[in-house]
């Protein structure tokens, strides 16, 4: 198995568990934040219905294509769309870039960071599964239903 055909196997188990996460966030809970510094409950769940357009950016031109603007002011609704159709376009442009430019590709986002495109997208999912996590203890301490990710939650169990 090649680095990319795991990558996009990797996100096919994944993202139904990032669907699970933004589903079980409450609309009245979006300004939800467990600390002052903290973000809100809405915005992690925002970018993580966001995070895969920005993959996406990485492997078809080197760029991220990510708006920190996109994230504002969403409902659950709007984000559910915008994870399922940039889940489903990252999945198109996964099969459709070569192995070549895959492993040789650079990427970059400004001066912060320069890199191969698979690590960059790597670094991304990355990214994404630990905002996933956040998300989650958030759910607890608003008093959600934490969903099962990888097993069962305590709120899950019987």
């Amino acid at each position: 198995m090649t680095n990319k055909e795991f990558f996009l196997k990797t996100l096919q188990e994944e993202a139904p568990k990032f669907r699970v996460a933004i589903e079980a966030l409450s609309e009245d809970k979006h300004s939800h934040k467990v600390h002052e510094r903290s973000r809100a409950a809405g915005n992690l769940a925002a970018q993580l219905s966001l995070q895969w357009k920005a993959i996406s950016g990485i492997i078809t031109t080197g760029v991220p294509a990510f708006n920190p603007h996109e994230m504002e002011k969403q409902t659950k609704e709007d984000m559910l769309v915008k994870f399922d159709q940039g889940m489903a376009q990252l999945q198109t442009d996964l099969e459709q870039i070569s192995e070549e430019d895959w492993e040789n590709g650079d990427s970059g986002w400004g001066e912060t960071w320069k890199d191969k495109k698979y690590h960059m997208a790597w670094g991304f999912l990355f990214d994404a599964i630990h905002h996933r996590g956040q998300l989650t203890t958030y759910l607890r301490a608003m008093g959600a239903v934490v969903p099962s990710i990888y097993g069962p939650s305590a709120d899950t169990q019987n």
